[in-house]
């Protein structure tokens, strides 16, 4: 008789079952459920230039500290007169410059998981 297999399952092993399909799935649906940003809701009023630049109450933007990040990386500018823009070639710069992070990450994450199954397969015979 065969021993049980202690992490259940079909014998995939603890992990790499269905959830291995469902979670990317997931997490790509809460992406794209969550509600607009404080600056795509700028950009789309037309607020990108200190001319068009709009009061953020009008946008259904509740408190200024949520541009806050965006405020620090030069992103959203705030006028004296307590108008905000967007400052379109900063948001680029700053938005591939996230992009390259992830990217990188997700090498550096596929780099182990590779690493890790080739350690469970073993040596390679010749």
């Amino acid at each position: 008789m065969e021993p049980a297999n202690p992490f259940g399952g079909g014998g995939l092993g603890a992990g790499l079952g269905l959830g291995m399909l469902i979670t990317p799935i997931m997490i790509a649906s809460m992406i794209l459920r969550r509600p607009a940003s404080p600056v795509r809701k700028l950009i789309d009023a037309g607020a990108t230039s200190p001319e068009t630049a709009r009061k953020i109450s009008s946008l259904g933007i509740p408190r200024e500290m949520l541009l806050g990040p965006w405020r620090r990386s030069g992103v959203a500018r705030r006028l004296d007169d307590g108008r905000w823009y967007v400052d379109l070639g900063r948001e680029r710069v700053v938005r591939r410059r996230r992009l390259l992070v992830v990217a990188v990450l997700a090498v550096i994450l596929a780099s182990l998981v590779w690493l890790f199954f080739a350690m469970l397969a073993g040596p390679v015979p010749v």
